[in-house]
């Protein structure tokens, strides 16, 4: 696949679950996806594929109106680089908007592997109560 191309599957990606249509984006994560994050949060580490179908519908379900926003996308031989942002509304009524980067592998038309970067802090204070603040 072209550089292009490898760019169009990681947009495709973020447009189906920015839709939803989780059973569409998951056709594009290959069998064996290892998708790596930052952190020591409750989703830091390796996951795998049915980890990260599954995170992405609690995400969906934990937040109103969760969806990602592309910024730059660079690629080079089988990777993607992307930097994004998220929004959407916590059910505890907390305004989410974390900033990331990704690093895609592409292989064989399926996003092969992910690391994710994204501010860690913002994530964790996402889920607690008001009153408790980061130190």
């Amino acid at each position: 696949m072209n550089l292009e191309e490898n760019k169009q599957i990681v947009r495709n990606y973020f447009q189906r679950m920015n839709d939803k249509q989780f059973s569409q984006a998951v056709e594009l994560l290959s069998d064996d996806l290892i998708w790596w994050i930052i952190g020591r949060t409750k989703i830091s580490g390796k996951n795998d594929k049915r980890t990260v179908q599954l995170g992405f519908k609690l995400l969906h379900r934990t937040f109103s109106d969760f969806h990602f926003i592309l910024h730059d996308f660079t690629a080079e031989e089988n990777r993607v680089s992307l930097t994004a942002e998220s929004k959407g509304r916590h059910s505890n009524g907390k305004l989410y908007n974390n900033h990331y980067h990704f690093l895609f592998t592409i292989e064989n038309g399926k996003i092969q592997s992910a690391k994710e970067y994204l501010d860690t802090e913002h994530a964790i204070w996402i889920e607690q109560p008001e009153t408790e603040s980061i130190t």
